[in-house]
């Protein structure tokens, strides 16, 4: 194979990568796209509000946790089946569990800690709408950013 044969082969190959690399991450924020953004929770006892933010950093779910302790990030994040669990240590080292499920843009769902349990119920913050500005085209949101 000359020089030239093998360049554009390696082209393509490399083209062929970056096309199947960016159909996988698209395919992966349409799987978390009814998760991702910010939401507003409340729980039922006590009013307690919280903030839940879920991203996807480098292609993984991930997310943080602010609540009157302050921000924390979740670990042990998993969405499956529309059912979202995570963990979050909070400033005094407690471990609180959560467990909830997401549709129509709502979630409810449990809270877990060393006092007992608690229920507790979100909405997701709508995304900022595109604001028309002459002489800009206007673009997609990126997928997956929550935006």
């Amino acid at each position: 194979m000359t020089t030239k044969k093998r360049r554009g082969a390696s082209f393509l190959a490399g083209t062929a990568l970056v096309l199947a690399l960016s159909a996988a991450g698209a395919a992966q924020a349409q799987k978390y796209d009814a998760l991702l953004g910010t939401w507003d929770v409340k729980t039922e006892e006590g009013g307690r509000t919280l903030v839940f933010e879920f991203m996807l950093k480098d292609g993984k779910l991930a997310g943080k946790y602010t609540g009157a302790s302050g921000t924390a990030d979740m670990t042990d994040l998993t969405f499956e089946d529309n059912t979202v669990k995570f963990n979050v240590t909070v400033g005094n080292g407690m471990v609180i569990t959560f467990s909830a499920i997401v549709a129509e843009g709502g979630l409810s769902g449990t809270l877990s800690l060393q006092f007992g349990d608690a229920e507790f119920t979100g909405t997701k913050r709508k995304r900022p709408e595109l604001v028309p500005v002459e002489g800009i085209e206007p673009t997609r949101p990126l997928l997956g950013t929550g935006f």
